[in-house]
């Protein structure tokens, strides 16, 4: 068994304790949905690509790349780039001008309403579908980031698979 480091473990519990404390102040200035979800739509933009990164990225940038370049080697650096130049043509060519039609087609807050309301889908098709195709890619991406805070918990403090997995969990 690892010997648990706990400048690591002191230093994790103080970061969680800094994320709900900025999180509780935030709370308080929330007024509605689109205020909690959009920021009121007052956020910085590099605040947002900086978020909006990091959600993207989470355990796959923290150790499948990391894990990928191990074994594959200096060949990992196109996934890199390709990452790399994706994320800079979707914060050119689309960020922008999503953001003004979320708003323009009725202050949309999730893609499944801004879908409804920009082609003025009165049967709810679209919102449905996006909404089935969210669920399906999110059950999928949320189980990716379990296992990846598993791994990362399991190795750091020692702990078994399991337990490090309901550690992330919660």
């Amino acid at each position: 068994m690892i010997e648990v480091n706990f400048s690591i473990l002191i230093t994790f519990i103080l970061y969680l304790a800094f994320m709900v404390a900025i999180g509780l102040i935030f709370y308080s200035k929330t007024n509605n949905l689109s205020d909690y979800i959009l920021g009121g739509r007052q956020l910085n933009k590099w605040v947002v690509a900086l978020s909006a990164e990091a959600s993207d990225m989470s355990g796959w940038l923290l150790l499948g790349l990391p894990g990928l370049a191990y074994v594959v080697g200096v060949e990992a650096a196109w996934i890199a780039l390709g990452l790399a130049a994706g994320t800079y043509l979707n914060w050119k060519f689309v960020a922008a001008r999503l953001r003004n039609y979320t708003q323009i087609s009725g202050d949309a807050i999730t893609l499944s309403n801004y879908f409804e309301n920009r082609f003025r889908d009165k049967s709810k098709a679209l919102r449905m579908v996006s909404a089935l195709f969210i669920v399906i890619f999110f059950l999928i991406y949320t189980a990716s980031g379990f296992v990846a805070s598993g791994k990362l918990f399991s190795t750091v403090f020692g702990l078994t698979y399991f337990q490090a997995l309901l550690i992330g969990a919660l």
